[in-house]
C-alpha cells in the first residue's frame, strides 16, 4: 500500500513538471522572440491598408484629394508637434506568455516619431486643399499656427486563451493659434485604435500592421475635419 502511495505521489510529480514545461514552451511559442527591440515602419496614414491575410481594416477608407477653392486659400504653419507621451523611449512593448514586459517596439533609428507625424500631417493639410508656410514666414503670413502634442502612440502584445493581439492606441491634440493675438481659435483631440490578431506567435508585423491602423485610423478623423466647412468657420474664412 505504502509503495503505491509512493508510485501515485511520483507520478503526480512528473506530470505537474511536464505540464510546467509544456506551459512555459507554450508561453514562449505564442509570445514569439520576446526580448530585444522590433523596428517597425510607419506608412502614409490617409493611404494605409493592412494585408488582407491580416483580417483587419482601418475604420475609415482611404482618403481622396479635395480640391481648394481658388478664391479661398488658407494657409497655416506648423509651429510645434511635441512627443508627449509619458515614456518616449519606444512605441511599445512585447511581452512573453505571462503578460511579463520583455522587449520594446519602435521605429527605425533614422527617425523619430515628431518628424514623421509632422510630414504626415503637413500631407493631410494639402491633401485637403490649404497651404503650408514654412514657420518662420508663417508667423506674420500664415491664417492659424498650428501646435500638436502626440498623448499617446502605443502598441503592445496581449496574450489571450486562444488567441494573440497586438492592440494599439493613438491620440493626438491640435490647436489652432492666431499668430497675431497668440489666442487659440479651435482645438480637437483625435484618436485611433488598432488590433491585430493570430492564433499563432506574436510577429513584428503584427505590430507593424496594428500602429498603422490606430494612425491611419486617428489621422483620417483628423482629415474629415479639415475637409468640414465647420472647419474654415472656425478660423475665420
Amino acid at each position: 500500500m505504502m509503495q503505491m502511495q509512493i508510485l501515485i505521489g511520483g507520478v503526480r510529480k512528473i506530470l505537474k513538471l511536464k505540464i510546467a514545461t509544456i506551459s512555459i514552451l507554450v508561453g514562449i511559442w505564442l509570445s514569439g522572440c520576446a526580448t530585444g527591440v522590433d523596428r517597425v515602419k510607419l506608412y502614409d496614414p490617409l493611404t494605409y491598408e493592412p494585408p488582407k491575410e491580416s483580417g483587419a481594416s482601418v475604420a475609415h477608407a482611404a482618403i481622396q484629394d479635395i480640391k481648394p477653392k481658388p478664391d479661398n486659400k488658407i494657409s497655416f504653419a506648423i509651429r510645434k508637434v511635441k512627443d508627449a507621451r509619458p515614456d518616449i523611449s519606444s512605441i511599445g512593448i512585447k511581452k512573453n506568455g505571462y503578460g511579463m514586459a520583455m522587449g520594446k517596439v519602435d521605429l527605425y533609428e533614422s527617425v523619430t516619431l515628431p518628424e514623421v507625424f509632422k510630414q504626415n500631417l503637413i500631407n493631410c493639410f494639402t491633401t485637403a486643399g490649404y497651404e503650408i508656410l514654412p514657420a518662420k514666414a508663417g508667423k506674420n503670413d500664415a491664417d492659424a499656427l498650428v501646435d500638436v502634442d502626440i498623448r499617446s502612440f502605443w502598441v503592445e502584445f496581449m496574450p489571450g486563451f486562444f488567441l494573440v493581439d497586438a492592440d494599439s492606441n493613438v491620440i493626438f491634440e491640435v490647436r489652432l493659434i492666431s499668430p497675431q493675438t497668440n489666442q487659440e481659435l479651435w482645438s480637437e483631440t483625435y484618436r485611433g485604435k488598432g488590433k491585430v490578431s493570430s492564433g499563432l506567435a506574436i510577429t513584428k508585423e503584427m505590430f507593424e500592421q496594428s500602429i498603422n491602423i490606430a494612425y491611419a485610423d486617428a489621422m483620417r478623423n483628423f482629415y474629415l475635419a479639415l475637409a468640414d466647412e465647420n472647419f474654415r468657420h472656425a478660423i475665420g474664412k
